[in-house]
């Protein structure tokens, strides 16, 4: 009897520690399970949230874009109207019965013709290379230049040494002035006319501009260098400068800093665009001052 008591007791204990060890097992699966749920629902939540973020980020870019797009239409049917009214009148008036001009006249309607004919030229000329802008396909390099020649191409394409309101030197260090580099001379010369271009614009006078620049004549300089492999078109002049904030911001598409300037905003997009397709870039020099400071760099 004694053993039998034993055996029920053993018994007794064993299934008790088989009740507890279910139960043990029992707590540690809800526990497992809750920590999942917990861990699963928290990955849902951070995912969500880096989604409405994203979401968030793409709608005021969507509507950024849409604000400067309607900008830019506007811009540019301001840029091409007031040329095209101006061809108007000068062709209205020269083609009036009976009128005489003299020489002076006859010169200064011609100079506002083929001034204005080149503004909706190089209008139309952006624009179309805007259209490329995104295009990240590399240019062949295959022309072997001088520096010389790529900041001679630029400067008489963007007309800036014969501009009445500014002062135009032309710098090159000596060292480089014979260093010739395969390049594309045409997208090379094209980007940088289009820097200088920019610079001869921002130091121009505005006509209704509340805060005009100082009456005294304005300065550029294209200072050509070379350090470390490459070769450093940098592009001063004393114009309004660029905001530290927006060096970057700069050469997004339709980004105009100052309304009461010509233009579209479209300029820079294209020169850096151009830039990297042939292996360089184009940066803004935050930390000048005195104006404004755009560096093009090529590999040598």
């Amino acid at each position: 009897m004694l053993l039998c008591g034993l055996s029920s007791l053993l018994m007794v204990s064993c299934q008790e520690q088989e009740i507890r060890f279910y139960n043990i097992m029992a707590l540690v699966l809800i526990i497992l399970v809750f920590g999942l749920f917990v861990y699963f629902h928290h990955r849902s939540s951070v995912r969500l949230k880096k989604a409405y973020r994203e979401l968030e980020i793409a709608n005021n870019r969507a509507q950024e874009l849409s604000r400067m797009k309607s900008d830019f239409i506007q811009q540019i049917s301001h840029e091409i109207r007031t040329p095209l009214n101006i061809l108007s009148g000068f062709t209205q008036v020269l083609t009036m019965q009976g009128a005489k001009y003299d020489e002076a006249t006859l010169q200064e309607m011609k100079s506002k013709i083929t001034e204005n004919t080149d503004r909706i030229t190089s209008l139309v000329n952006k624009m179309l290379e805007l259209s490329e802008a995104r295009n990240q396909t590399v240019i062949e390099s295959k022309d072997k230049v001088t520096a010389v020649q790529i900041a001679t191409e630029a400067i008489n394409a963007s007309g800036i040494a014969h501009a009445s309101h500014l002062e135009f030197d032309l710098l090159i260090a000596p060292d480089v002035k014979e260093v010739r580099i395969q390049t594309n001379l045409a997208a090379a010369a094209r980007a940088l006319s289009l820097i200088l271009d920019n610079a001869r614009k921002f130091t121009a006078p505005v006509e209704g501009r509340p805060q005009t620049l100082s009456d005294q004549l304005q300065k550029v300089v294209l200072r050509v260098t070379a350090l470390h492999g490459k070769l450093f078109f940098s592009v001063e002049d004393t114009g309004m400068g660029i905001p530290h904030k927006d060096a970057e911001r700069i050469f997004d598409e339709f980004v105009q800093l100052d309304e009461y300037y010509e233009g579209c905003g479209i300029g820079l997009t294209v020169a850096r665009s151009l830039t990297r397709r042939i292996a360089g870039d184009i940066k803004v020099d935050t930390a000048y001052i005195g104006g404004s400071r755009f560096v093009m760099t090529l590999p040598i």
